[in-house]
């Protein structure tokens, strides 16, 4: 059974752009349009349950992030990949939080976007949240401070994901995510993924 997907772009020859992408997925898909976030939503609850959406940052009508959520209540929890001109981090970052799975700018390849999509379609929403942060288990030993991104990678880690996945994930090139990689080992005091994990759980930054 072919993917239902649901583009949403105020330009034309973007959603037919994105609309070729998505049909070079395995097993194929049916593509619906917006062109704005009335029709999105409108579409979203027609042809609800949805595989994935394919959402436009910068529509003229609808602020972004209050479209995500959305767009997942009407769909039926679809994940929703983000595709922006913006390349502002802080913009990714904040759309990650409000649920998005994945941000892509659009100077990215058609293939960045293709991987994107298989990946969300294999995985389906699974953002990384923070959960709360139990005390250490021994308070002598002072815990790690750590970034907000390399908490977001850590937590990835967590999850098996490759460095390709997680730049996907987060909008970042491959050669930065291995940058804060190196980061996390060195904040951790370890040298490699297994033992950045158990270093990791336990001080209580991962449950």
């Amino acid at each position: 059974m072919p993917y239902k997907i649901l583009i949403v772009d105020d330009h034309p020859l973007m959603r037919e752009g994105l609309a070729a992408v998505i049909n070079a997925l395995p097993g194929g898909a049916e593509v619906f349009v917006a062109g704005n976030a009335v029709e999105a939503l409108e579409q979203a609850e027609f042809h609800t349950p949805l595989d994935l959406v394919l959402l436009d940052f910068g529509l003229p009508d609808a602020e972004g992030c209050n479209l995500i959520q959305a767009l997942r209540t009407r769909s039926c929890g679809a994940p929703v990949i983000v595709v922006s001109a913006e390349e502002d981090p802080l913009i990714a970052q904040r759309a990650l939080a409000l649920g998005a799975h994945s941000f892509i700018p659009k100077s990215q390849s058609a293939t960045t976007i293709l991987q994107a999509a298989k990946l969300a379609l294999t995985q389906g929403n699974t953002s990384a949240r923070h959960a709360p942060m139990p005390e250490p288990i021994n308070p002598a030993a002072p815990t790690p401070v750590l970034t907000a991104r390399q908490l977001d990678i850590l937590l990835m880690l967590d999850q098996g994901m490759t460095n390709l996945d997680i730049g996907l994930r987060l909008g970042l090139a491959e050669k930065t995510v291995k940058n804060h990689i190196t980061g996390l080992f060195a904040a951790l005091g370890s040298v490699n993924r297994l033992q950045s994990i158990r270093r990791a759980r336990d001080l209580g930054l991962l449950v």
